[in-house]
């Protein structure tokens, strides 16, 4: 099926061209979206018609973007905290819904199908990198830090753990310093 598009697609085309999509895509998504129309002469006079409100559309919604990518910005990485073992696997699972509540509680402002996760939800703690898409064109790289409690007290006891080694060794080393002066 050739459609007109209506505006800048990913994977697709621009605003403006004309591409070949199967009929399904373009007659149940495409169509009723308002995103093409079907590829004839009466809708090519009627796109050339509407061309200038389209690009003047576009380039409103990609000035929005960009102000939402200052915001994204400025709200900075993000860390999240979950259920996990001590080895670090979640009990459960961290999506683009948690990502994104957590990123608007930082002062962003996006929706959770603007978060890209390509091989799926988050399932170990560590840190990531997220791409937040806002507009075709603009995609913002969000640092996503996952931890958990059980793993901070672990760290926490390991810690404790060095401290006291070092201040074994030290008391060692003062006892033998002591009977090697007496």
């Amino acid at each position: 099926m050739q459609v007109i598009l209506l505006e800048k697609m990913q994977k697709l085309g621009d605003l403006g061209d004309e591409v070949n999509v199967k009929s399904g895509f373009g007659r149940n998504f495409l169509v009723p979206t308002g995103k093409a129309l079907p590829a004839n002469k009466k809708n090519r006079e009627v796109f050339e018609a509407r061309r200038a409100e389209l690009e003047a559309t576009a380039a409103k919604l990609q000035a929005e973007a960009e102000q939402r990518k200052s915001k994204l910005v400025a709200a900075g990485d993000v860390n999240i905290m979950a259920n996990a073992g001590i080895e670090g696997k979640l009990f459960g699972s961290v999506g683009s819904t948690d990502i994104s509540e957590a990123l608007n509680a930082a002062g962003a402002d996006i929706a959770r199908n603007e978060v890209r996760l390509p091989t799926g939800a988050l399932r170990h703690t560590g840190e990531y990198n997220v791409d937040i898409q806002l507009h075709s064109d603009v995609v913002v790289t969000v640092k996503v830090t996952i931890s958990s409690e059980a793993q901070i007290q672990a760290q926490a006891e390991a810690t404790e753990a060095d401290k006291a080694r070092v201040a074994a060794l030290e008391e060692a080393e003062a006892i033998a310093k002591a009977q090697e002066e007496a």
